[in-house]
C-alpha cells in the first residue's frame, strides 16, 4: 500500500504492517496470557493462543524475511496488575523468536502492560511510551502523546482499538479484523487490528465508543482494509457502518 510519499510506503502482511524501505515490522495487541486469565475466572479454555500466535508470526516472516526492527504497539501481555505464569513463559518465547528475526525490538507500553518491565529487563528489550522514527510516530493509541503531535511527524501508527468489520450476506454475518487508514489533524493515521488470534475485535459500527482520542466524525472518514486470505479495501467507514 502506498500513500504517495516514497518514505511512507507500507504493506499489510496478514495482521501486521510492514515498511519495506525502513525494514520495520509492526504488530499490535497480542494479549498473551488471555487463557490463564480466563482460567482464573473459572472459565475453561484450551491453551492454543501461543501456538496460533507463533504460526501467524511464521507466516509473516515467510513473506518478508528478517527485518531491521520489530515494534510491538502495546498490550503484548493481557493481565493488568501482575505477570501470570503463562505470560512469563510465553512472552519470553515470543520475544526470543522475534530476536531471531530482527536486530532490534521496541515495546510500546499499552494499557495492559502495567507490569511489563521485569520481562523486558530479562530479555534486554526497551519499553517506550512512543517510538519516533524520522517522521513516523508509533504509539499504542489509548492516549495521545505530545511527542507524536510535533509538526515534523507526518504519520501515526497505533493499535488499541482492535478494529473489526461485520460483513452481512442475507441472514449470515461474519466479523473480520481490519486496518483503519485515514487522516487526522493533518497526519496520516494507520490503526492496526489486534494480532490476538481468538477474538476478531470490536465492530466498527460502535464507532461512537471508539476508545480512542480521534473523534467519531473524523474516524468515519477512514478507509477499512479487511483481513481475510488477503487484505481487501472495503471503502470508508461511513459507507460500511
Amino acid at each position: 500500500m502506498k500513500n504517495g510519499l516514497k518514505e511512507m510506503q507500507y504493506k499489510f502482511i496478514g495482521k501486521s504492517l510492514y515498511f519495506p524501505e525502513k525494514e520495520i515490522l509492526l504488530v499490535a495487541d497480542l494479549h498473551i496470557g488471555y487463557e490463564e486469565s480466563l482460567n482464573e475466572q473459572g472459565i475453561f479454555m484450551p491453551r492454543r493462543q501461543f501456538e496460533e500466535t507463533m504460526a501467524d508470526l511464521e507466516k509473516v516472516f515467510e513473506k518478508i524475511g528478517e527485518v531491521k526492527e520489530v515494534v510491538i504497539l502495546g498490550d503484548l501481555k493481557h493481565e493488568f496488575g501482575l505477570i501470570s505464569s503463562q505470560e512469563w513463559g510465553e512472552v519470553r518465547k515470543v520475544l526470543d523468536y522475534l530476536k531471531s528475526k530482527t536486530g532490534k525490538i521496541v515495546l510500546i507500553k499499552g494499557n495492559h502492560d502495567t507490569v511489563l518491565e521485569p520481562i523486558a529487563k530479562r530479555e534486554e528489550v526497551e519499553i517506550k511510551e512512543c517510538y519516533v522514527k524520522k517522521d513516523i510516530c508509533f504509539l499504542h493509541g489509548d492516549k495521545l502523546i505530545a511527542e507524536c503531535m510535533d509538526k515534523k511527524i507526518k504519520m501515526l501508527v497505533m493499535g488499541h482499538r482492535h478494529p473489526a468489520v461485520v460483513l452481512r450476506d442475507g441472514y449470515k454475518k461474519e466479523k473480520y479484523k481490519c486496518f483503519l487508514v485515514g487522516k487526522w489533524k493533518g497526519k496520516k493515521i494507520i490503526i492496526l487490528p489486534s494480532f490476538f488470534p481468538f477474538v476478531e475485535g470490536s465492530e466498527i459500527s460502535s464507532i461512537e465508543d471508539n476508545r480512542m482520542f480521534i473523534p467519531e466524525k473524523e474516524l468515519k472518514g477512514f478507509e477499512a482494509y479487511v483481513v481475510g486470505d488477503e487484505v481487501y479495501g472495503f471503502g470508508k467507514l461511513k459507507e460500511i457502518v
